[in-house]
């Protein structure tokens, strides 16, 4: 089977989201959009995850995920197929986040919603920051607790591991690299050759708008919408495969 994926789209509760982003639209646009799994991926919040999970019911394949902003200013994007798991890991990540409030006026409201668009409240810690984490430690806990590591936007020039860090360490330990929707693939291949040489590459919207939703995405072709069969796919091993809309 063949799954059309976007697994880094972010909702209400992202400071640089719109407001119109709540896990109920982001689902109906998805579908819209015939896309078969998607992902909530917060800045370093998990909290709209279970309004998320109950408005995809029947609709879509969720996936819960979250995109950590490290202490070198790295984005990574992590992926679970368990809410509990991601729930967890999200609890970790706050844990080490500062505590420096939001500025609404500046930043825009963090917002927890349910399943309904009902506003449950807003999340007063800024998210848009870095955690008290390093690249190496977010990716180690991410895999402890059953999630698959990106990371994020490797092509753009701020917040990525290239851009950060300059490289990617050999022992690293990532599932694959993200691209952004910013360059076609062709232009990626060429620029970004030796990433494609060494890791599984995907691309996702990064999306913060509905209507970026699914502009760009992945295939993955595998036999069920399974962490365990992404992983497979990645490695293009027993079958499976991934590859892209353009």
């Amino acid at each position: 089977m063949v799954f059309k994926t976007d697994l880094h789209i972010h909702s209400t509760l992202s400071p640089c989201g719109s407001l119109e982003s709540s896990p109920e639209k982001i689902v109906a646009e998805a579908a819209r959009k015939e896309l078969d799994i998607i992902a909530i991926s917060d800045h370093n919040s998990t909290r709209n995850l279970p309004a998320f999970k109950k408005a995809a019911e029947g609709k879509i394949v969720p996936l819960f995920g979250i995109e950590v902003q490290t202490i070198s200013e790295t984005h990574i994007l992590v992926v679970f197929e368990k809410l509990d798991a991601a729930m967890s890991f999200g609890d970790l990540i706050y844990r080490n986040l500062p505590e420096i409030p939001n500025n609404p006026d500046y930043f825009g409201d963090q917002v927890v919603v349910d399943e309904r668009e009902t506003i449950l409240g807003f999340e007063e810690r800024l998210l848009l920051q870095s955690v008290g984490m390093d690249v190496e430690e977010v990716c180690l806990k991410a895999h402890s607790f059953g999630g698959l590591v990106f990371p994020a936007h490797i092509d753009r020039d701020s917040f990525s591991i290239r851009s950060q860090l300059g490289y990617i360490p050999d022992e690293l330990d990532i599932d694959g690299v993200e691209l952004s929707r910013d360059l076609s693939i062709r232009e990626a291949k060429k620029k970004f050759s030796e990433f494609f040489a060494r890791y599984p590459v995907i691309r996702n919207s990064d999306a913060h708008y509905i209507r970026d939703i699914g502009s760009v995405f992945t295939f993955f072709e595998m036999e069920e919408p399974s962490l365990a069969e992404m992983k497979q796919a990645l490695l293009e091993r027993n079958g499976r495969r991934h590859y892209f809309d353009a």
